[in-house]
Parts: structure tokens; sequence; C-alpha cells
């Protein structure tokens, strides 16, 4: 498993101890316990894929599109909150038009116009995004060009546990979708509650990789 792919496996990972730990707040045969039931089944055939992996590190391209997906949902959610006061703000930053990757990206190129302009980044920096978020946007934009579409089939084992792995954090992310709706809807009026689904559906962004030092020329 790669950086991103660990992420996701690990924020899995603590939407299913949620799910254990406030499993009481849900109906049974609900569409909550079964999402969550869901996920622990992806989490066991997720450690299955691991053992069968071999080396293989292909970065499946829709793991990076998640990345540029959850970047344009802050950016846009955001700026949405700046419009409240600054009327029209948002409208530099729309959501995609349709889910689909062409979509993503030619929204994603735009937000990146729209904040190389003066004082823009700033605004969005002053609502707790991160300080380098324009770097991590620029970052995983260009990480999509060159990903492969798909890992290539063939007989090595390794291969074929590292599709496995990118096709079930693919479920794994869209249960825990389905999960996050649920979640505003239900804990709505206990913030404590919400904020702790928040924790635990969060992604860490994989650590930045130092750059070699260069060799000085003779």
């Amino acid at each position: 498993m790669n950086d991103r792919e660990t992420a996701r496996y690990d924020m899995l990972g603590r939407g299913q101890t949620f799910g254990i730990d406030n499993t009481a707040d849900f109906a049974a045969g609900g569409k909550a316990l079964g999402h969550f039931a869901n996920i622990t089944q992806i989490i066991k055939d997720l450690d299955l894929a691991k053992a069968g992996q071999l080396g293989g590190g292909v970065t499946a391209k829709s793991v990076l599109l998640d990345a540029l997906r959850l970047d344009v949902r802050n950016i846009a959610r955001t700026a949405a909150a700046i419009a409240q006061d600054e009327p029209g703000f948002a409208d530099h930053f729309p959501y995609p038009a349709t889910s689909s990757q062409r979509d993503l990206v030619t929204t994603a190129d735009a937000y990146l116009v729209e904040l190389a302009k003066p004082g823009i980044a700033a605004k969005f920096i002053a609502n707790e995004l991160p300080a380098d978020f324009v770097q991590d946007l620029t970052d995983d934009r260009a990480a999509i060009d060159g990903a492969k579409d798909d890992v290539e089939s063939d007989d090595n084992s390794g291969v074929e546990n590292t599709g496995a792995v990118s096709r079930l954090i693919k479920a794994g992310m869209k249960e825990t979708n389905y999960l996050n709706a649920i979640m505003y809807n239900k804990y709505s009026r206990n913030g404590d509650k919400l904020i702790a689904w928040k924790s635990a559906s969060h992604i860490a962004r994989a650590p930045k990789r130092e750059k070699p030092a260069s060799t000085p020329t003779p």
C-alpha cells in the first residue's frame, strides 16, 4: 500500500471504531449499521490483500482523484462560508459540474488560477485551511497527469493484490461518504458526537518527502 492508501485504510479503521463505540445510537437493521458492517468487511479484505502484496507499488488513479476531490470540496465549502460576508466570492470557486474526472480536473485548474491572485489564498488560510493548501492542491492536480489509469492485469499476485487494494479503498470511501451524510443528520444537535465523527473520518495527508540535496557544480 502506498501512503495515500494507508491514510485511507487508517481512516476506515477509525470509522469502524466509531461505529462500535456508538452502536446504541443507531437502529438495528438500519442503514448506518449496515454501512459500518460493510467497512468492517472491507478492512478484513484489505488485510488479506495487503498480506498478498509482493511489492506492487502502482498508485491507482482513483486514489489520486479522491485526494483531489477532497481538496476541491474543502475549498468550495470554505468559499461558500466566506461569501456570507463577501457576496459573489463563492462564484469563483464552484463545485465541479459533474462527478467526472474531466470536470474535477477542470475545476481544480480554475481554482489554482483564482488562488494565484493577491490576497485570495490568505482568506482561506484565515478559515483554517493549511498554510500550504495551495501547494497541496497543485501537487494533487499534477499527480493525476502522471498516474496510470488501471493496474495492468497479469499473473503476478502482487499486482493483482495491488489492484484489489485500490478497489477496496474505493469501496471504503463510498461507504464513508454514505456515513458522512448520515452522521451530519444524526448528530446535527450533538456537537461532541459530530466532532468525534469528523475526527474519525478525517484523512491525514501523507507526509512530504524531502527533496534530495543538489550536488554543487565543481
